[in-house]
């Protein structure tokens, strides 16, 4: 079995050899004694300024890892497969409940594509995801979900994302979880761990509950619990606690790609419709300038608001545009750090932006209704009487006759409305949460916590959250991957 020895110095390059008298030798800028153990001659190997060698022992190292959700399932399986013995904690009585019901239960696991910049959100530095992610590219995710857990998955081309073939998150949860077992993976059921801490003379005292079962000392612990979002499957937030009490700054967790709350044209009439081809972005207050632009164009009115995947995608800034509440309790005090604004939500219910509709309005025959015109290019009936209402015009009435000011009102209705958005539906039905460990208290090339050693965070308690389509599971397969092989002393292969 493998235990790691690291020699931290971001300019030295050794070289591992044999020696005629037996044991390793060790070449570099600054030679430590001979080793005694018979060390892996795995030559040169850096990895971003910390070198990294596997030596051979007749003891493994001792990874715990909080949380059995996609994350830490992928970090316990990475560590154990580099040689380290791996515990899951898991407070619940079931592994991988938020995989269960991902993607409508079908579980996208993976986009077709990615662009880092456009698809993920941090209040952290942007270059911090794109070095994460580098070291784990989607090709590769992919080919380890195919062929190391074997789960066979196909492209949706309608939304470009990657499911099971079985349309079942069932199989996904239990290749991963199948996976983790065969590669000698322990996992331990209702067992929340409260405050982990490191220990006096090395490890960690994880805080289990009382009267819970003994466990030798980890000598490094991942920390995978997840956000808060869907509170009902476990996560509760509780990671964010354990991360401040130890010293990290926890910038204030909120809902993210969550349904938003406020008034619509119809109102309860049109609940339930669903408006294609629409256009929603985001804008910082005062701005005329898109800060985010949804690629998704689909728009569902609900009996409270507003959801459907352009909703989801940019909920994040309504969200961080009103947040006095979320959170707050979770940060230890004089430990938030500043939180990227807000910003109000626009939406074009058709293709069309303003300059198209205004010539719309001009080639339409005056004596033509309101109402008709809308109708004939895509506006759906029900919601063309509902829009010219909001605008103050009558649907049958004639373009002919409306005035300057009703037709101004009918443009700005129908292009670059703004989203009268009071509020949320909250971690209860958000996908996934924003804010976290601010990514700068992390090493890129391992997450190890920049607070305390020995200590890896992955997943959604990093400030980093992706939008809907499989970015946030590549965002849990590859930080949960990262975490486990730093854990268990293994050199990441990139």
């Amino acid at each position: 079995s493998r235990i790691a020895l690291r020699y931290r110095n971001h300019n030295a390059m050794a070289h591992v050899a044999r020696m005629h008298t037996g044991g390793w030798a060790w070449g570099g800028t600054r030679a430590p004694p001979t080793p005694t153990r018979h060390c892996s001659p795995y030559g040169r190997m850096k990895l971003q300024g910390r070198l990294n060698i596997v030596c051979l022992s007749t003891e493994q190292k001792r990874v715990a890892v909080i949380g059995a959700g996609a994350a830490g399932l992928t970090a316990a399986y990475f560590a154990a497969k580099a040689g380290a013995q791996v515990t899951v904690y898991e407070k619940t009585d079931e592994a991988g409940k938020k995989i269960l019901i991902s993607g409508g239960t079908r579980c996208n696991v993976l986009p077709g594509s990615v662009d880092v910049d456009l698809d993920f959100q941090t209040s952290s530095r942007a270059a911090g995801v794109r070095v994460i992610l580098s070291h784990w590219s989607l090709s590769s995710c992919k080919e380890w979900l195919e062929r190391d857990l074997g789960i066979r998955l196909s492209l949706d081309p309608a939304t470009n994302k990657y499911f099971p073939t079985t349309n079942s998150a069932k199989t996904v949860r239990d290749a991963l979880l199948g996976a983790c077992l065969r590669a000698g993976v322990r996992v331990r059921y209702r067992s929340p761990c409260g405050a982990p801490v490191p220990a006096g003379g090395g490890g960690w005292a994880l805080g289990l509950a009382a009267g819970a079962a003994t466990a030798p000392r980890p000598a490094a612990l991942v920390m995978a619990a997840g956000g808060a979002s869907f509170p009902a499957l476990g996560t509760t937030g509780d990671g964010y606690g354990a991360l401040g009490a130890l010293g990290h700054a926890v910038r204030a967790p909120f809902p993210a790609l969550t349904p938003l709350t406020g008034r619509h044209p119809g109102g309860a009439r049109l609940a339930g419709l669903a408006v294609h081809g629409a256009a929603l972005e985001a804008r910082r207050p005062g701005s005329r300038r898109a800060l985010q632009v949804s690629p998704r164009g689909d728009v569902l009115l609900t009996h409270r608001g507003y959801s459907g995947p352009a909703v989801l995608d940019l909920s994040h800034h309504a969200v961080r545009a009103g947040m006095v509440r979320v959170g707050e309790e979770a940060l230890p005090k004089g430990k938030a750090p500043r939180q990227a604004p807000g910003a109000d939500l626009y939406l074009s219910w058709t293709g069309l932006d303003r300059q198209g509709w205004e010539a719309v309005l001009r080639a339409t025959p005056g004596g033509k209704g309101a109402g008709a015109t809308l109708k004939a290019h895509g506006v759906p009936a029900r919601l063309a009487a509902a829009l010219c209402q909001e605008a103050g015009v009558a649907p049958e009435e004639r373009l002919a006759s409306i005035t300057r000011a009703q037709r101004e009102a009918l443009l700005a209705t129908l292009a670059g409305w703004k989203l009268p958005v009071s509020g949320d539906e909250g971690f209860a039905k958000a996908e996934v949460c924003g804010g976290g460990v601010p990514l700068e208290e992390v090493h890129w090339s391992t997450l190890e916590s920049e607070v305390v050693p020995s200590l890896y965070i992955c997943g959604e308690l990093l400030d980093v959250h992706g939008r809907i389509g499989g970015f946030n599971f590549y965002w849990a397969w590859a930080t949960g991957r990262l975490a486990g092989l730093a854990a268990a002393g293994a050199a990441s292969p990139g």
